[in-house]
């Protein structure tokens, strides 16, 4: 039983996950999230997908869901490189005030990843990349 949610759930989720990530990097009504936000989050899931690629044994079958999401991860990344001008390059500070909060309370600025956590997120990347090159 352990197998088969190992060989056929968690790559079918990472289908899903990849898939979505590709929606939301093409899709122009979605409320707009920062440059640093889509990056980073292209980097969590091309880390996960490797992670994906060393944990799952792969069969015939199951290996068209990499392709897919490998297809998916690739056309978020086209969509962030072409709606990259278009992106804000930090998102707005939010000024309304929070319901439930008197007016003088200014509402919380969404967190942003940082050059640090950017770099993070590449460094693990590449340290999961260069495991599963010697792993094979």
């Amino acid at each position: 039983m352990m197998a088969a949610v190992i060989g056929w759930v968690l790559p079918l989720g990472l289908v899903v996950y990849c898939g979505w990530l590709a929606y939301f990097a093409w899709t122009q009504s979605v409320p707009e999230k920062s440059r640093g936000s889509y990056v980073a989050t292209l980097l969590e899931a091309a880390f996960v997908a490797v992670l994906m690629r060393l944990v799952v044994e792969w069969s015939a079958a199951t290996i068209w869901l990499w392709v897919l999401s490998a297809a998916a991860l690739a056309a978020a990344a086209a969509g962030l490189v072409i709606r990259w001008p278009r992106l804000p390059a930090r998102r707005a500070q939010v000024t309304e005030p929070r319901a439930g909060f008197p007016a003088a309370v200014p509402a919380r600025k969404p967190k942003e990843p940082g050059p640090a956590t950017l770099t993070g997120y590449a460094a693990l990347l590449a340290a999961a990349l260069a495991v599963c090159v010697i792993v094979g």
